[in-house]
């Protein structure tokens, strides 16, 4: 027989559920940016520039990233990321990329 959630324990779950489908690009390129290892800092501005600028395309072939991570065991640098995001039929992304990797250094 399967368990049983109990009643906190699944509302929790539902809570977690609703807000994450809730989330912005900004948020959700943020959150990814950081578990690629980028500073929590520099990939919460990142992910507000980026969540502005991105087309819907664009912002699907970022979010491919985050299972690159689960592979790498390790952080990535912005010149890495940039380097996967590499695609001759979108040099746009890389671009705004990068512009936004600078623009939050200084």
């Amino acid at each position: 027989m399967p368990a049983k959630l109990s009643l906190p324990k699944s509302a929790a779950l539902m809570a977690a559920l609703l807000l994450g489908a809730c989330a912005t690009p900004a948020q959700r390129i943020t959150s990814n940016l950081t578990e690629l290892g980028v500073p929590p800092r520099q990939a919460q501005c990142m992910g507000g520039r980026l969540g502005e600028r991105l087309s819907i395309g664009q912002l699907r072939r970022l979010a491919e990233l985050t299972g690159l991570r689960a592979e790498r065991f390790e952080r990535m640098s912005i010149r890495e990321i940039a380097n996967r995001l590499t695609d001759e039929r979108d040099p746009g992304l890389v671009a705004e990329f990068l512009r936004a990797g600078v623009g939050c250094l200084i």
